[in-house]
């Protein structure tokens, strides 16, 4: 995924969706067997440990590196008090500042790296590959949680040529706010949306149709693709963005490239949202904790559907990586990483408040099936449901500036969509 885009949104919101708890999760590697009630064999009491906690017999010491917007850290650092109570690991989480995967390239082949780290799965492929130094760890022999905790989605974002390298914890994707005091019904089709944006877009007064980050091809990657087209296939590592089907796709774009501000980048067109001065936004649950205390009567929807068809938009899986590190690392540093993860991502209780709180989008499948998640998530979940995950292949990383390119090109009449998707394509399979 585009760095700067994430490293805005932190900036602007959060982007990371978090999710935590246990109490059904071995944390010691196995060695107690199953239930863990009388590893000790202290008799009748229950007393297992001086201070009556349960924590494990060999509590490891692990670092973590996180990048969170403020609420998001605050969360974070109390369900890891709260791990590090109830099992005597110690987690040492930390923010190294800068540039995420630009530190983890400077650290970790100095063995300075951190035992792991939270980001979007799109990593996993890109760092999977390397091998002087390795950057990920296979902890398909330590984590004792079955990966069908999850959704098959969320399930799949975390592997590798069939090694497991983190542990999901959330998606997130984009979908349709509406302000419900501007906006009767939720459209549920584009032609719906355009005629209430023709309603309200007068520019020379301030006032727009949309407020969307039109190139941003994360944003956008819903309505390129909602003709069945992929902007990279994942599958045949062949670059498609300049298939008949994208191009149908990037024309349908266009239609609302006529409704945004004059300015595409992400800060001008969320604030015409935030301020009223527009009906619609397309954005992600990062913002929802933000636009509630701008937006008296918020409403949230999936992406309206193009000639029946419905936007297949990009999602990311947040995740606890796995750092190359824990492969020459005590057995009960892997115990504290692998530990961590299971505990926070099985947590019904915490992604539920998390969900309700924040916004962040399930991939627990007893949550995810729960029909107690607020009418938000579940539109947010929904256009999930839609769309397909970002390409974590190496190659993806070659898709993004040229995409960008083409893109702020076709807004600013620089160059006709066709044409510039076909530059794209042409530039990316040059960069392979």
């Amino acid at each position: 995924m585009d760095e700067k885009r994430r490293t805005l949104l932190k900036t602007m919101g959060g982007t990371t969706a978090l999710g935590a708890l246990a109490g059904c999760i071995s944390t010691d590697g196995g060695d107690n067997g199953g239930d863990g009630s009388e590893g000790d064999g202290s008799g009748d009491d229950g007393s297992g440990s001086d201070d009556g906690s349960s924590g494990v017999d060999n509590p490891g010491t692990a670092t973590l590196w996180t990048d969170l917007a403020d609420a998001e850290d605050e969360a974070m650092s109390s369900y890891v008090d709260d791990f590090e109570s109830e099992t005597g690991h110690t987690i040492n989480k930390e923010e190294p500042g800068g540039e995420l995967d630009q530190q983890l390239d400077t650290a970790i082949p100095s063995g300075e790296g951190p035992d792991s780290w939270i980001w979007a799965h799109d990593w996993v492929g890109r760092f999977a590959v390397r091998e002087e130094p390795p950057f990920l760890y296979d902890a398909s022999d330590d984590v004792d949680t079955s990966l069908d905790s999850y959704t098959e989605t969320a399930q799949q974002a975390v592997q590798f040529d069939g090694e497991l390298h983190g542990l999901p914890f959330a998606s997130e994707t984009v979908a349709l706010f509406y302000n419900e005091d501007m906006v009767d019904e939720p459209p549920e089709t584009l032609d719906e949306m355009v005629s209430i944006m023709d309603e309200h877009h007068d520019p020379e007064n301030g006032e727009y149709g949309l407020s969307y980050p039109v190139t941003d091809p994360y944003f956008v990657s819903g309505f390129i693709q909602a003709y069945g087209g992929d902007i990279f296939d994942e599958a045949n590592l062949e670059v498609t963005l300049d298939s008949d089907e994208c191009k149908q796709g990037l024309s349908a774009l266009e239609t609302l490239f006529e409704y945004v501000p004059a300015d595409p980048g992400y800060e001008s067109q969320i604030v015409a949202f935030a301020d009223g001065a527009a009906p619609f936004a397309i954005n992600g649950p990062w913002e929802i904790g933000n636009l509630q205390n701008e937006i008296d009567n918020l409403g949230v929807t999936t992406l309206p559907t193009v000639d029946g068809n419905n936007p297949r938009s990009y999602s990311g899986i947040q995740t606890f990586y796995f750092s190359s590190m824990l492969a020459d690392a005590d057995q009960s540093t892997v115990d504290a990483v692998t530990g961590l993860a299971e505990w926070y991502t099985t947590n019904e209780d915490v992604i539920l408040n998390n969900a309700e709180e924040q916004g962040y989008i399930p991939v627990l499948s007893s949550v995810v099936d729960d029909s107690d998640l607020s009418s938000d998530v579940q539109a947010f979940a929904q256009q999930v449901d839609h769309g397909v995950p970002i390409p974590s292949h190496p190659d993806m990383d070659s898709v993004w500036d040229p995409l960008t390119n083409a893109l702020t090109n076709v807004f600013n009449g620089d160059e006709e969509g066709d044409a510039a998707l076909d530059a794209a394509a042409e530039t990316i399979r040059e960069n392979l």
